[in-house]
């Protein structure tokens, strides 16, 4: 993977991941988090920078993941093959994560439905954008 494909694919999956958070946790699952109103904190355009930035931080250490260990462990140009890694990641990074917020914070259970939901997606997409820019020549 060349340089340029690191950070094409970095870019890519912040981005995926942004517009996957915004749709589920944001447009489909809103109405429940705003029943838990004593949860969250004020948004503003620093909030907004700094979400962007750890989305495109996600991007770039999931792509390194995926170079130093996932691609072992895939069939090339096999896209099942590469949603099973992003469900093994989901499973092994966030799911328990995810659960384990829910047992503390105050989300609502619709919320919280949809933050499992938006986690798997975006770390299911990563896996594919990743494999897409690591084994093209």
């Amino acid at each position: 993977m060349t340089a340029v494909h690191f950070t094409l694919s970095a870019a890519c999956i912040g981005l995926a991941n942004i517009l996957i958070e915004w749709f589920i946790t944001g447009f489909l699952f809103h109405k429940a988090q705003s029943l838990t109103p004593d949860t969250w904190k004020k948004e503003s355009s620093g909030s907004y920078l700094y979400s962007i930035f750890l989305a495109v931080l996600f991007g770039a250490l999931f792509t390194l993941f995926y170079i130093k260990i996932g691609s072992k462990y895939v069939i090339a140009h096999n896209l099942w093959s590469h949603i099973k890694l992003g469900l093994m990641c989901f499973a092994a990074f966030s799911f328990v994560t995810e659960i384990n917020n829910f047992i503390y914070i105050n989300y609502h259970r619709k919320f919280a439905i949809g933050k499992m939901i938006a986690s798997c997606l975006s770390i299911v997409a990563a896996a594919l954008i990743a494999s897409h820019y690591y084994w093209v020549k």
